[in-house]
């Protein structure tokens, strides 16, 4: 999500846009330029203090005192308001009360839709409350993908002609084909190595227990397999620790390796250094590393989640997984490894797939829905939803 803050918001303000990003994640310094016309501030509150007394959602009234404050002293005015997640979407709301602004949600995961998609998940129902009131009220809601806006119909009860499909976007001269043979060396992987790479969070949603299994499925017919983590919260972290516990218990020892959190800048080195790139999520709201890995050339082999279903084209740049057994997703990286080994070259082929998600062509997107929105309020009325951009994903 920061990601997608970060480079929406740095986009929207080459356009001209002034962006003010707010945040409560501690710093010394409360106020920073991020980029041309885009601040990040920080708003003085004690975010885990305030849910060890009433949980998430008990902080939400301190945010909003401290966003006013701010806005009060600096004498800001906003002609908008884009929330992200549900926690920012109440404050999202309150300021749309107080402001008489237009208020637009972006939501990025859905309660309902993660308890319902992974057992092991258990989002509060009070959540799940609040984000159902957020819909209800907000004047416009951003989906990165048709399937988000399905489950927001079926799950929330959301009005349709109140959702948008904006996709997530990508940066092309970041994101792009480089030298395999340099990857491996940079990154020690042996010249024959088959190299999955996995990129993301660590948690039962992400799937990857079942991943974990599909690559010892795999060993027999793939010696020189190898199954690199990028991600996590560290060794110390219950996910990283119920990771480890399960490649002892498959003896993967030899075979995979956790690499901790790398920045965006050296992404690019892991994407192009892979054979393919493997999303097992049982739920995305988009899945942002699949753009970025086809943006580099690397073929993605992914479950049928958020915007995969539409990015990945079988065949072309990639596969997506039919069923939940690990054998399914064992099946599905043994086809597209083989075809990695037969067909050298195909990178700028794979690229072109995703030709039209440049963050760039995305903000020209959203200014253009923000208009739109401010406009319809203005006139007391919500803004039906609009064309999605690209061409690539359709209402």
């Amino acid at each position: 999500m920061s990601v997608y803050i970060r480079e929406l918001s740095r986009w929207l303000g080459a356009l001209g846009h002034v962006v003010d990003i707010f945040t409560c994640a501690g710093t010394p310094r409360p106020e920073s330029p991020l980029a041309t016309n885009v601040r990040l501030i920080h708003l003085p509150v004690d975010l885990q203090a305030g849910k060890a007394k009433g949980g998430a959602a008990a902080v939400v009234p301190d945010v909003f005192a401290a966003l006013e404050r701010y806005r009060q002293r600096y004498q800001r005015t906003y002609d908008l308001i884009h929330s992200h997640y549900w926690l920012s979407g109440m404050v999202g709301a309150m300021a749309q009360t107080r402001w008489h602004r237009p208020h637009i949600t972006m939501f990025h995961t859905l309660g309902a839709v993660k308890n319902r998609s992974c057992g092991a998940e258990n989002e509060p129902a009070r959540r799940i409350a609040h984000e159902r009131w957020i819909a209800a009220t907000a004047d416009h809601i951003v989906v990165p993908a048709r399937r988000e806006m399905e489950n927001l119909l079926a799950d929330y009860h959301a009005r349709r002609e109140t959702i948008s499909i904006v996709p997530c976007g990508v940066d092309p001269d970041l994101f792009r084909p480089m030298d395999r043979d340099r990857a491996h060396r940079e990154l020690a992987v042996p010249a024959d190595a088959e190299l999955v790479l996995y990129v993301g969070r660590f948690a039962p949603l992400k799937g990857l227990a079942r991943l974990l299994a599909a690559v010892a499925l795999l060993r027999q017919q793939h010696p020189r397999l190898q199954l690199m983590l990028v991600g996590g919260d560290g060794p110390q972290s219950a996910g990283h620790q119920a990771l480890t516990t399960e490649v002892d218990r498959l003896g993967l020892q030899k075979t995979v390796r956790f690499m901790g959190r790398v920045t965006q800048q050296a992404l690019p080195l892991f994407y192009n250094a892979a054979d393919l790139l493997a999303l097992p999520s049982f739920y995305e709201s988009f899945g942002l590393v699949v753009l970025e890995a086809l943006a580099c050339g690397t073929p993605v082999v992914a479950s049928p989640v958020g915007a995969a279903e539409t990015l990945v084209k079988p065949g072309v740049n990639g596969a997506l997984v039919r069923g939940d057994q690990a054998a399914d997703l064992a099946s599905a990286l043994d086809a597209v490894l083989a075809e990695s080994r037969r067909t050298k070259g195909t990178a700028d082929r794979i690229r072109t797939t995703v030709a039209g998600y440049q963050w760039s062509r995305i903000a020209d997107d959203m200014a253009a829905l923000y208009t739109t929105v401010a406009a319809h309020h203005a006139a007391g009325r919500r803004t039906k939803a609009l064309l999605a951009p690209c061409g690539a994903i359709s209402h």
